[in-house]
């Protein structure tokens, strides 16, 4: 299985049938020919498939500009929603750190085979919002590898730096 194959069914929790995965996989590999991403002006290999992703895994993501907006989607993944958004005693909202750190051990516990799930992130050039799936947790270390492999932005939310998009 090439890497690129790999990775989208990893991100997909390997729900995809065979004809799906080959399908999705063929589209982003062709990202270059999709007109849904002509706006972007000359972008490397690298870019065109990372957004191609963004684009083509839009239903497996949680999309928003703020934290709580992403919380809402990832709970809504699940049958048995999650605990509402966490607050401080104060009524002010988790940070995204505070957050994910918040989130982990809640995924951690969620799932069929008892591995549970991770939220990652991917990154995007067009947009600060943050885009978030989840991944069976035993299946992390080799997203990770393979985004690396294929030079995507592709992280943890419990290992990511915050210094770069407005999250809160």
């Amino acid at each position: 299985m090439d890497m690129l194959k790999e990775l989208i069914d990893l991100l997909t929790c390997r729900e995809l049938d065979p004809e799906e995965l080959a399908e999705l996989v063929a589209s982003i590999e062709n990202a270059g020919d999709d007109p849904d991403l002509d706006w972007m002006d000359d972008p490397s290999p690298e870019e065109l498939i990372q957004n191609a992703i963004v684009f083509k895994l839009v239903n497996h993501l949680a999309v928003g500009d703020k934290i709580d907006e992403v919380h809402e989607q990832v709970s809504d993944f699940f049958a048995e929603p999650l605990a509402d958004f966490p607050r401080h005693a104060n009524g002010r909202g988790y940070l995204p750190d505070e957050y994910f750190a918040w989130l982990d051990p809640l995924l951690a516990e969620r799932g069929k085979d008892g591995g549970g799930y991770r939220l990652m992130l991917l990154d995007d050039s067009f947009s600060d919002q943050l885009n978030a799936l989840l991944v069976w947790r035993k299946d992390t270390a080799r997203v990770l590898e393979l985004a690396g492999a294929l030079a995507l932005s592709i992280e943890s939310s419990t290992e990511r730096s915050l210094g770069h998009r407005p999250v809160m």
